[in-house]
């Protein structure tokens, strides 16, 4: 029997309470009650604006290193430190690093595209949860724990979406007190569900909207919040690396930011490759901490907090069609990340304003016309944020060769003494376990032993991201009971080695092959990444929202 979704109305619904969507609601909700005060005579009846987030709260799924340009911050609320915005720090010094197994090697000059020393340094979790502070007190509706499971598509528009349904167990039965989901009419949907998003995904699906002759990168940063002895850092100090762990063929680097005197934001971003299952995200991070550099930081300190998150890092060329009929994309979910940079805070909070002023034309002229909803792509063009990434549009691209290659493209000059150019290897170089990188990746993982202070297994960090989910209900992570038999089984294990094992930051794919079937799932490690949505090499795994309000609980992320 089909599901009974109660219907409500919305004039707006946002997918997603992070920066972009609750900028959207809250800059929409300023132009109206401006426009009320100064145009009486041509008044807005007040919309209904609904923010729906699939966390406990706001900023509970939200992770980033992260560093804040204040700019756009600035012109949705001018006094955002009086409003008691959770700034941390200011950046007081910066440097970047290429460290080699032993060492580090400052890069000795750093072009003005790279430089931090006007950004703020922040936890996006806590900046999250101020923002949810700031719409409603403007009246806007925030409902958590709801996850959106679907548009809804009538007549080639989206008019609505539906909900997460509660208290369905493991086998799709109905546990007492089970409730339906919502399906809510909406004029427009705003997607901001950050990087490669379910609905993002179906609205792809069906009306194409990323390009066809430019595919899009992505990226995972695994991160740590630890506590360190004083004078081992100042608050606003800022490290960015390359080199170590990675080998040359391979994109990624590390941070560091000193929050306070004695708290740091670290972390480490490698690529998610389809073709390279020697890249473990979990694993990377837990190397870096070994180099001696950030070691000497960490040394006695103790662990905090524990995360993970995809990067839309293809860029200016790799960004989808920014609106369609019924729907806008904003923030990461419109690829809105500046690599070269290392930040989309600003540029999520700039493209929730434009679409705020494009909806609020809307609301204005009564079109919400696919013709009237095209304006928010104009308005784009016309941006700083657009001229900020085109200025980086190829600076993600020019890594495809290799680091060095890469570095010298960026502008990043760097000299070491006996240091060649390594060239990326090709697909078939690496594919088939049995090659001697491949066996010499599993021999280090099989040997590494996580020591409980400084270096963790996957079981302890995911214990300090305070992940939980509701145990019985139907698993999130989509994935045929013939796929497992005929590709994890057979095909994958020869050709990749089962990179599922690796690539995943949480621990969720176990491979057994003595079992039936094959492949273990832990659904309720989830850290909510998406890694193996994008990093599957068949594509076998399609990620999907588990029951609204499970999931990490970031507080200091």
């Amino acid at each position: 029997m089909e599901t009974q979704h109660e219907t409500i109305d919305a004039d707006i619904v946002f997918a997603g309470a992070g920066p972009a969507g609750l900028s959207a609601a809250i800059h929409l909700r300023q132009l109206i009650d401006r426009h009320n005060l100064t145009s009486p005579e041509r008044m807005i009846e007040e919309p209904e604006l609904l923010v729906l987030e699939k966390s406990r709260h706001s900023g509970g799924h939200l992770l980033s290193g992260a560093l804040l340009d204040p700019c756009s911050l600035k012109r949705l609320f001018p006094d955002f430190i009086e409003r008691g915005c959770p700034v941390e720090t200011g950046v007081s010094d910066e440097s970047v690093w290429f460290l080699t197994r032993r060492n580090k090697i400052p890069l000795p000059y750093l072009p003005e595209p790279f430089r931090n020393d006007r950004s703020l340094v922040i936890s996006i979790s806590k900046f999250g949860s101020w923002l949810q502070r700031q719409a409603e007190e403007l009246g806007i509706t925030v409902l958590d724990s709801t996850a959106v499971m679907e548009p809804v598509i009538e007549e080639g528009r989206v008019t609505a979406i539906r909900t997460d349904d509660k208290g369905t167990g493991k086998n799709g039965q109905k546990k007492p007190g089970a409730e339906p989901g919502l399906q809510i009419n909406t004029r427009t949907l705003v997607v901001g569900e950050g990087s490669r998003g379910s609905i993002f995904r179906q609205l792809d699906e069906r009306f194409g909207l990323q390009p066809q002759n430019v595919a899009q990168i992505y990226e995972t940063g695994v991160k740590e919040v630890w506590k360190v002895p004083e004078g081992r850092v100042k608050a606003g100090d800022v490290h960015h690396t390359f080199g170590y762990p990675l080998p040359s063929s391979v994109y990624g680097g590390g941070w560091i930011y000193a929050m306070t005197d004695t708290s740091v934001s670290l972390g480490f971003v490698s690529t998610a490759e389809p073709d390279n299952p020697t890249i473990d995200p979990h694993w990377n991070l837990q190397q870096f901490k070994l180099h001696p550099f950030v070691t000497s930081i960490l040394e006695g300190g103790s662990l905090l907090e524990y995360g993970a998150k995809t990067i839309t890092s293809g860029g200016y060329h790799a960004m989808p069609a920014l609106y369609g009929p019924g729907f806008l994309l904003v923030g990461e979910t419109a690829g809105m990340v500046n690599m070269q940079r290392l930040k989309g805070i600003h540029l999520a909070i700039s493209s929730g304003m434009l679409a705020a002023e494009t909806l609020f034309a809307a609301l204005l002229n009564d079109d919400f016309s696919a013709e009237g909803l095209k304006d928010y792509a104009r308005r784009f063009e016309m941006s700083d944020a657009h001229s900020e990434l085109h200025a980086a549009r190829h600076y993600r691209q020019a890594f495809n060769d290799g680091l060095y290659s890469g570095l010298v493209k960026a502008g990043l000059k760097l000299s070491v003494p006996g240091l060649k150019r390594t060239e990326r290897s090709s697909p078939k170089e690496r594919l088939k376990p049995g090659n001697r990188a491949y066996e010499s990746f599993v021999r280090k993982r099989e040997n590494f032993r996580p020591d409980g202070r400084l270096t963790f297994s996957r079981s302890d960090d995911l214990y300090a991201s305070a992940t939980r989910h509701e145990e019985d209900q139907p698993c999130h992570l989509k994935i045929s009971p013939d796929d497992i038999s005929a590709i994890c089984a057979v095909q994958c294990r020869e050709e990749y080695g089962n990179p599922c094992q690796y690539f995943c930051p949480a621990g969720v794919y176990e491979i057994d092959h003595d079992a039936t079937p094959v492949l273990r799932l832990n659904p309720s490690n989830c850290l909510h990444c998406k890694t193996c949505d994008i990093a599957d090499p068949y594509g076998i795994i399609t990620w999907t929202p588990p029951e609204g309000g499970g999931g990490p609980d970031y507080k200091t992320c």
